[in-house]
């Protein structure tokens, strides 16, 4: 993977997160408060996407919008930034890989 792939991948997480994180405490919510108002059972999950760890569920995005007070295509698009980050993250990893066992 390049590092510019690399880099990519890494702001893509971080804005996401980034944004979760800002507009939960603009809501006054804590970890914990989100986390449970979203049926989850650990404040962890709302860490994990804060920290660029893991990203929200599709099926959660609904729900997760409206706590926020943000439109839900605001999070479904970086979302699908943050996905096509990982595809070509992935792909050039692959494809290197094919490249070096030619």
């Amino acid at each position: 993977m390049s590092t510019k792939n690399k880099k990519n991948a890494k702001i893509v997480h971080e804005t996401l997160g980034l944004f979760i994180k800002k507009m939960r405490l603009e809501r006054g919510y804590s970890q914990a408060d989100l986390a449970y108002s979203l049926g989850y059972t650990s404040p962890q999950f709302v860490s994990d996407w804060e920290r660029g760890v893991s990203s929200p569920p599709v099926k959660k995005l609904h729900d997760l919008s409206q706590l926020l007070k943000v439109k839900p295509d605001v999070l479904f698009e970086l979302l699908v930034t943050l996905a096509t980050e990982q595809l070509v993250t992935n792909l050039a990893q692959e494809y290197k890989k094919v490249k070096k066992a030619s």
